[in-house]
């Protein structure tokens, strides 16, 4: 009887052993459905009566695993930190490697622009509804948090996903057009790489550091006069992250 207790105990610690195998397995080999690419405060104005109202708004890009063609993504979010709302997101495109690249806008939000302590912010996650399913990027349950501040430099713009990528509008001031990236290092280069022929030739020009943000972003900048099509290289602890405008290179 002792033998067989034995015996017993030996497979179910080894059938343990082997099942908790199979869990780190697929908990390492897992990818999330659903991601933020990267976030941005935008402002606007209109005229109400002849009296100028300034509003602000949150845009930006998100990655979505394609699991069910039919299927919901939105942005879950609060200007005031109390009330919550949901904006839809719009399909954008699908990349090469099967994933979707979805955009979102939340809507207008009115501000004091004459204000000396001018603070604009926005709370969110965001959520993926298909298969019967509900999937959430909500920064490791911190949510995004995204604010503005005309007194310090908050965190205007937020990178997830994304390592790097471009500001629009291009060509704003006079060529001269700005990127975002992740401070992943002291020792850091940025470089555009562009070309008038269709990518028979290509030339590269330097970005210069422009502002560093709280939130561990940086803001550069380049200038670039004429029509080309280009992607942007930043380089940092020995790799290069690339934007090319999912997969499209930009183009001004």
């Amino acid at each position: 009887m002792k033998n067989k207790h034995f015996k017993n105990l030996v497979t179910f610690i080894i059938c343990f052993i082997f099942m908790l195998n199979i869990t780190d397995f697929s908990i390492s080999a897992q990818t999330p459905n659903v991601q933020l690419y990267s976030t941005i405060i935008g402002t606007g104005q209109h005229y109400d009566h002849g009296r100028a109202v300034y509003t602000y708004y949150t845009t930006g890009y998100i990655y979505v695993n394609n699991l069910n063609s039919n299927k919901k993504v939105s942005v879950h979010y609060t200007y005031d930190g109390i009330n919550w709302l949901d904006q839809p997101a719009t399909y954008l495109k699908t990349l090469k490697n099967g994933s979707e690249v979805w955009s979102y806008r939340t809507p207008d939000h009115p501000y004091a622009a004459m204000s000396r302590d001018c603070t604009y912010n926005c709370r969110f996650a965001i959520k993926y509804e298909v298969n019967g399913n509900t999937y959430w990027d909500n920064n490791n349950g911190q949510d995004y948090f995204i604010q503005y501040s005309n007194n310090r430099y908050n965190a205007p713009y937020i990178l997830s996903k994304s390592v790097v990528t471009l500001h629009y509008p291009l060509g704003t001031y006079s060529g001269r057009n700005y990127l975002y990236l992740k401070d992943l290092g002291p020792d850091k280069s940025v470089k555009v790489r562009y070309t008038a022929d269709n990518w028979l030739t290509y030339k590269e020009i330097n970005a210069s550091h422009f502002i560093s943000y709280d939130n561990n972003v940086e803001e550069w900048y380049f200038d670039l006069d004429k029509k080309y099509e280009f992607a942007i290289g930043y380089t940092v602890n020995g790799i290069t992250y690339w934007d090319n405008n999912f997969e499209s290179n930009y183009k001004k």
